[in-house]
């Protein structure tokens, strides 16, 4: 447990060391930070929530997963390790990414998911912060329906891990107040990877829910969930509760949560 509580502040704070300033120098929003404590309750005690629920659950579901798992790992033909490596982290990510997507649009749909996902969609306000509000319950879901489809792969565990490392640091890349540079190269590669404007979208209070990937966008082009136009205010418009306890405990009071 001491080891799970160090990692998990371990990372956390270097997240906010590494965006805080960035979002100082190239984030559009100054002035206080609400909700700032509630989310630092996520990052902190719900990333430790988080961590019980994998041991115990998740953890136990994929240990009965591995004997139906293929029976030699994916590339083990490439005799060139770091061209093997490669190659199980790129395809690692783009399963680990159909995945999502596909939970994610189901979180929009399923009237139970959402009440999970409704907790990270009340976030007023994006930044590094915001990345952490998520309701422990839906990560364990999630970190259940992704890691499930690597280990039935037989992706190796050490590209696992990378392709685990990977999204988490993009998860708090795409929540970050930052305006990247208008450039050519910035477009092209926004073309291929998610950026914070793309991902914004996706939390914009009112319209039709955008943008459900987190790392490859053209995902929601292929199957025509993309919008390319600027995020409006985010948020949710039924009015929600403010602290830690209170999200953690939304889900699950009677009132529709929109």
């Amino acid at each position: 447990m001491n080891d799970a509580i160090v990692r998990v502040l371990v990372f956390t704070a270097l997240a906010g060391l590494a965006f805080a300033p960035l979002e100082q120098l190239f984030g559009r929003h100054r002035g206080p930070r609400p909700d700032r404590l509630a989310d630092l309750g996520f990052a902190t005690f719900g990333g430790l929530l988080v961590h019980l629920g994998v041991a115990t659950l998740v953890g136990g579901a994929l240990a009965g997963l591995e004997h139906l798992a293929l029976a030699e790992p994916l590339f083990v033909g490439v005799g060139d390790r770091t061209v093997r490596t490669a190659l199980e982290v790129g395809v690692g990510l783009l399963i680990f990414e159909l995945v999502g997507y596909a939970y994610h649009r189901l979180a929009h749909a399923v009237p139970w998911l959402w009440r999970l996902h409704a907790v990270h969609h009340s976030s007023e306000r994006m930044d590094w912060l915001a990345s952490f509000r998520q309701h422990p319950l839906e990560i364990v879901l999630m970190t259940l329906a992704q890691n499930a489809a690597l280990v039935l792969l037989g992706v190796p565990l050490g590209a696992h891990a990378l392709v685990l490392l990977a999204l988490r640091l993009n998860t708090v890349f795409v929540h970050a107040d930052l305006e990247l540079p208008r450039s050519r190269a910035m477009k092209w590669l926004s073309e291929l990877l998610a950026t914070p404007a793309f991902h914004h979208r996706h939390h914009q209070c009112d319209g039709a829910p955008r943008n459900f990937s987190t790392v490859f966008p053209w995902i929601d082009r292929l199957f025509g969930t993309h919008d390319p136009a600027p995020a409006g205010p985010v948020g949710l418009s039924t009015p929600t509760p403010r602290s830690f306890l209170g999200l953690l405990v939304l889900p699950f009071v009677g009132r529709r949560v929109e």
